[in-house]
């Protein structure tokens, strides 16, 4: 889950600084959320940009064959 923190917390071995975002396992989100002392980070999936593509066209020959 990702998450944004509010305030900078740290532990033994964590540290995370106020407005960092940062991706947690999400029992661990969980009990951040639950201290208050980050919030969650809404994911927006991506649309994919569409490749312009020229329409087909058929095979030209400039030579003719022999």
């Amino acid at each position: 889950m990702k998450v944004i923190f509010n305030q900078s917390i740290a532990g033994a071995d964590f540290y995370y600084s106020q407005g960092q975002v940062v991706e947690l396992p999400a029992a661990a989100a969980q009990e951040y959320l639950n201290a208050g002392f980050c919030n969650p980070v809404e994911v927006k999936e991506e649309k994919k940009a569409e490749r312009a593509v020229s329409a087909k066209t058929t095979k030209r020959t400039t030579r003719k064959a022999k």
